[in-house]
C-alpha cells in the first residue's frame, strides 16, 4: 500500500515517498488557466499548504512529478517560472520587529536561492520589488504565499498586537500590484479573508474563490476520492473495528464529512483531510483535527460575549458578513466560519443570507466540552466520567441518576455564563446531551408551538418542557396538554416525555418528572 501523507506538505516529498495523493491537478490546471491572482480561504490542516507546493513544482516545470495525473494529459505548456513562495508560519512574529527582520532574512534566502543580490537596509516591500524585477529580466514571476494571515490571527486575541502586524503585513503586500507587468501568476491562502482595504491595500484584482462552487472541492476529501484513494486502508480499519466496510464508512461521513465552502444546495460536501488519515492510521475515532489547536482566542470570545452556543447549530449570516473581517471587529460567526468549527448549511436566496451549523460530530462534541472545560475548569476526567454516567442512565431511563448527574453538571457551570434565565439552562442542557453525542435539538418547531428540547439517542426519544421555578408535573402536562409528541410517533423509538423544573434560587434541577407513551 502507498504511505499515508500525514503532515506532508512538500508535493515533491508525497510523490517521491510514494504517498497517496488525491488528484487535484485537473481543478489547479483551471486556475491557472483561468487568471493570474488568487486568493484562497480554507480552515487549518485542510491542505492548502500542499496546494501551494503543488503549484510550486508546476511553476518550476517538474513535470516528472506529475506522471499519471489529470493536468499530464491537459494542455498545459510547462515553462519554466522563477517561483517565490513564502510561508508566515515559518517567520518569526512574536513583535512587529521581529516578524520585519524575520520577513527580511526569508526574502534574503530566497534572492540567495535565485543567485541574485538585494539590500538588507531596505524595508521588506522593497526587497521583494527588488527581488521580482531582477527576476523578471528572464521570465516573469509567480508569487505563492502561504497562510498570508498567520501572524495577525497569532495576536487576533489582542487587538493593538494584532493591528501592528496588520500594518507591517499591509506596507509588505501594497508593493504587489505595482509589479504586475512582472508577475505571471500569484496566489496567495489562508485562514481568514481579512477586508482588502484593511491587509491587501491597493491590490484589488485577486479573484477570491474561496466561495466559488467549482473550486468546492480544491482542498478536502470528497466521499468517492476517500472510497477509491484509501480502498485497503478502508478494509483494514473495518476489520479493526469489526465492522463493514459501508458501516466503517457511515460512521466516518457522520465524524468527519459534512464541510462545504459555497451556497450551491447540491453541491458535495467534504471531508476534512486531516482527520480522515489520521483515522486510517490509527483506525480509532477521535477529535484529531480539534486536537491540534483550538484558538484561545476563539473560547475567550465565546465566553466574553456570552453566547448561548446552541444557537451554533442554525446561525443566520449576511453575505458580507460571512467574507471578511478586520481586527478591530470580530464579528463570532465568522470566526467561526472561517476556522472551521462551522460550516454552510444553506442559502435563503430571498435575504441573501447564509444559514451556517456545525459540519460534524468531531467539531459539535469537541467544542462544546472544549468551552465547557474552559468555563468550569473541569478536568477531562470529569467531563468522560459525565458522559459515560448520563450515557448510562438514559440508556436504562433511569431518571434518578439523570437528575444526580445532571445536578452535579449544573453545579459546577459558574454564575458568570448565565445569559438569562431560561437560555441559561437551555444552554447547559445543551451543552451536556451534546458532550454525550446525543442528537439535541433545542426550541423544536410544532404547528402549536416550540418544545424546549428534544433528544435523540438510539434507543428513545425524550421529549423535553423546562419550567423555571414551577413543578415538573405542570412541565410534563403542557407536553401532553400540546401534543408535542406527535410528530415523532412515526419513529420506531420508544418516547419518554420530561418535565424539569429549575429552581433559580439554588440555580439547579429542583425536579424531574417523566412518562413513557
Amino acid at each position: 500500500m502507498k504511505k499515508l501523507p500525514i503532515g506532508v506538505q512538500s508535493f515533491s516529498k508525497l510523490i517521491q515517498e510514494k504517498c497517496v495523493y488525491v488528484d487535484k491537478t485537473q481543478l489547479i490546471y483551471q486556475i491557472i488557466a483561468r487568471g493570474a491572482y488568487y486568493f484562497l480561504a480554507r480552515p487549518r490542516r485542510f491542505g492548502k499548504s500542499l496546494l501551494v507546493s503543488t503549484f510550486e513544482h508546476i511553476f518550476s516545470a517538474d513535470k516528472d512529478l506529475f506522471e499519471g495525473l489529470a493536468i499530464n494529459s491537459l494542455p498545459y505548456d510547462w515553462k519554466k517560472y522563477p517561483v517565490i513562495k513564502i510561508s508566515f508560519s515559518d517567520i518569526p512574529y512574536s513583535t512587529p520587529k521581529e516578524l520585519e527582520r524575520g520577513l527580511k532574512l526569508y526574502l534574503l534566502n530566497i534572492a540567495g536561492h535565485h543567485k541574485i543580490e538585494v539590500s538588507e537596509r531596505i524595508s521588506p516591500g522593497e526587497m521583494l520589488r527588488d527581488i521580482v524585477i531582477k527576476l523578471a529580466k528572464k521570465s516573469k514571476v509567480v508569487i505563492l504565499v502561504d497562510e498570508y494571515d498567520y501572524p495577525i490571527l497569532q495576536h487576533i486575541h489582542k487587538s493593538s498586537a494584532a493591528e501592528k502586524m496588520r500594518d507591517v503585513l499591509k506596507a509588505f503586500y501594497s508593493v504587489i500590484k505595482g509589479l504586475d507587468e512582472h508577475i505571471q501568476f500569484a496566489f496567495f491562502t489562508g485562514v481568514s479573508k481579512f477586508s482588502q482595504t484593511s491587509i491587501f491595500s491597493g491590490l484589488n484584482n485577486l479573484n477570491d474563490i474561496s466561495l466559488d462552487e467549482e473550486y468546492n472541492t480544491l482542498l478536502g476529501y470528497t466521499h468517492d476520492e476517500i472510497t477509491t484513494s484509501f480502498e485497503d486502508y478502508l478494509e483494514n480499519a473495518a476489520h479493526y473495528n469489526k465492522c463493514s466496510p459501508k458501516s466503517l464508512l457511515t460512521n466516518i461521513t457522520e465524524w468527519y464529512d459534512g464541510y462545504k465552502f459555497t451556497d450551491d444546495s447540491a453541491a458535495i460536501r467534504m471531508y476534512n483531510p486531516f482527520s480522515v488519515l489520521l483515522f486510517l492510521s490509527k483506525k480509532k475515532f477521535a477529535n484529531y483535527w480539534f486536537a491540534t489547536g483550538t484558538p484561545t482566542f476563539l473560547i475567550n470570545l465565546i465566553k466574553t460575549v456570552d453566547y448561548p452556543i446552541q444557537d451554533f447549530e442554525r446561525i443566520e449570516i449576511a453575505e458580507d458578513d460571512l467574507g471578511a473581517f478586520d481586527v478591530d471587529s470580530l464579528p463570532l460567526e465568522t470566526i467561526l466560519f472561517q476556522t472551521g468549527y462551522l460550516t454552510i448549511a444553506e442559502r435563503d436566496f430571498e435575504s441573501g443570507n447564509y444559514i451556517l451549523t456545525y459540519p460534524n460530530r468531531e467539531t459539535t462534541t469537541s467544542l462544546v466540552s472544549h468551552i465547557f472545560a474552559a468555563m468550569t475548569h473541569k478536568t477531562k476526567a470529569y467531563l468522560s466520567r459525565t458522559v459515560v454516567a448520563l450515557n448510562n442512565a438514559l440508556d436504562s431511563v433511569d431518571f434518578e441518576r439523570v437528575y444526580s448527574v445532571l445536578n452535579r453538571f449544573y453545579a459546577n457551570v459558574p454564575y458568570t455564563i448565565k445569559i438569562d434565565q431560561e437560555k441559561y439552562y437551555q444552554t447547559v442542557l445543551y451543552i451536556v446531551f451534546k458532550m454525550i453525542g446525543a442528537d439535541i435539538i433545542v426550541e423544536e418547531a410544532t404547528n402549536i408551538g416550540r418544545i424546549d428540547a428534544v433528544i435523540r439517542t438510539k434507543k428513545n426519544i425524550f421529549v423535553i418542557e423546562m419550567k423555571i421555578n414551577d413543578s415538573a408535573n405542570n412541565a410534563l402536562q403542557q407536553i401532553k396538554q400540546k401534543k408535542y409528541y406527535q410528530k415523532y410517533q412515526q419513529h420506531k423509538k420508544a418516547i419518554i416525555l420530561v418535565g424539569i423544573s429549575f429552581d433559580t434560587k439554588l440555580g439547579n434541577i429542583a425536579e424531574i418528572k417523566y412518562e413513557s407513551l
